[in-house]
């Protein structure tokens, strides 16, 4: 249920941090609002470094003339799906692992790594099988990517694990296995979460209100389809240790129950099947 606030605000805070809320008009329903200030600010504690990548291109559209200023241009984007003159389209599970980067940044993307086409059927792949953890293998291979003392920010979807078909939603049990099957050592980790306790009931770049929260608030708290966002958002931060870390794919998958829809995984598959066909057919008469 949708709780109306006595007043909105204009700003956040995250572990003890104001932030202005997002409010650029752009694919901005859910947790952009929090999660794009989050990545400036990350990126402008970065951006005296050379070597900067973000995963995923999302940032760019959300920036504007104070981006020269902070230096946030200057960096590697890659994406695997979207055609840009900006972006190169790499799989982030392809990149050097002799390259090592200062500082990364994901917004929203991880989760998608291994997974189903989206509903849209213009990024992904239309696939039978996906891998449920290659969201974590993305972000070990990220940890992997990072120079000594080098930091990355992270943000997925959190709360019931949930494997819906062109994402997972992260979980608590689910972030552990960074660690116990991955490998990533614990004092890398820092792990701070934010819950969406209300919104405008409007599609279009709506007021919110976001707070921090405990994992046991979150633990029955489900993506939110309608809008194709998150109610709640785990925020990743890793920062690489002097000891050496050995990347290794070859575990096996450990058993957590995802709760799922054959229904939705399969209308999304149909769904993007159909549209990127109906594409092809537009673009080559």
């Amino acid at each position: 249920m949708i709780r109306k606030p006595a007043a909105w605000r204009r700003k956040f805070t995250f572990q003890g941090r104001p932030y202005f809320y997002n409010r650029i008009p752009f694919n901005n329903r859910a947790e952009r609002a929090v999660e794009i200030p989050l990545a400036f600010e990350f990126l402008k504690r970065s951006s005296m470094q050379a070597n900067i990548l973000e995963i995923g291109n999302t940032l760019q559209y959300y920036e504007n003339m104070l981006s020269d200023a902070y230096g946030l241009h200057s960096r590697l984007i890659i994406d695997k799906f979207e055609v840009d003159l900006a972006v190169e389209n790499l799989d982030i599970m392809h990149l050097d692992p002799q390259k090592k980067y200062h500082a990364i940044v994901s917004v929203s993307t991880v989760e998608h790594v291994g997974q189903h086409c989206d509903p849209s059927g213009v990024f992904g792949e239309q696939k039978q099988i996906s891998d449920r953890e290659a969201p974590l293998k993305a972000i070990a291979k990220v940890y992997d990517l990072l120079e000594v003392g080098g930091r990355a920010l992270i943000t997925v979807p959190f709360g019931k694990l949930i494997d819906g078909g062109w994402y997972i939603q992260f979980s608590s049990d689910y972030l552990q296995l960074l660690t116990t099957s991955y490998r990533i050592p614990q004092e890398a980790i820092s792990i701070g979460l934010l819950r969406r306790i209300t919104s405008e009931p409007v599609w279009n770049n709506p007021r919110q209100i976001w707070v921090e929260a405990m994992p046991e608030e979150l633990a029955e708290v489900r993506y939110d389809d309608m809008l194709s966002g998150a109610r709640a958002i785990a925020v990743i931060e890793l920062t690489k240790q002097n000891e050496p870390y050995l990347l290794d794919f070859d575990v096996p998958p450990t058993p957590l129950s995802y709760e799922s829809s054959q229904l939705s995984k399969g209308l999304f598959l149909t769904v993007g099947t159909i549209r990127k066909t109906v594409s092809s057919l537009v673009l080559h008469r």
